[in-house]
């Protein structure tokens, strides 16, 4: 059985992705697809340069939200608020991107960078940042095909035996 949300917990979702993130959602329920993230690091940094950050699961819109997370996990300070994207969320650079086009400790950046791209970016309305070599991409999950080819095969047996 599924637990049921309190309306603040529904609210609190609603806040977390914005309304083209919400569209996205629905549009992929209702054609039975998935978003999957293909593709590769091509470590050209552009997602270095201008990258959201989340923090207790939802994408930073103030700055003050930020200085929280800078008090609580220090080693957030290596990021500076640069903009705001098309859904109105904070924009941030990394000070520790080098020249050559690497983080200076590559082997032991943080989770957020080691996990970009996450599929939660695409569900805020965001997008990979324009020639990174990662991608999203809708796909019908293997469940559904094996689901429909299953329907169909259940379909012709009923029509062979006259049921």
């Amino acid at each position: 059985m599924m637990d049921k949300k309190s309306l603040y917990d529904v609210l609190a979702d609603f806040r977390k992705y914005s309304l083209l993130g919400w569209i996205r959602f629905f549009h992929l329920k209702l054609r039975r697809k998935k978003v999957v993230i293909e593709g590769n690091c091509l470590m050209c940094g552009r997602c270095c340069r201008r990258i959201c950050l989340e923090a207790n699961g939802r994408w930073l819109r103030k700055e003050k939200e930020f200085y929280r997370v800078v008090e609580k996990h220090p080693e957030y300070s290596r990021f500076t608020v640069v903009g705001r994207d098309s859904q109105g969320f904070l924009l941030f650079s990394c000070s520790w991107f080098t020249t050559a086009g690497i983080c200076k400790d590559h082997e032991n950046r943080l989770p957020i960078c080691r996990n970009f791209p996450d599929t939660n970016l695409y569900f805020t309305g965001g997008e990979v940042p324009v020639k990174c070599g990662y991608l999203f991409r809708e796909i019908t999950s293997f469940a559904t095909v094996l689901k429909k080819e299953l329907d169909i095969l259940d379909e012709k047996k009923k029509k062979n035996t006259g049921n």
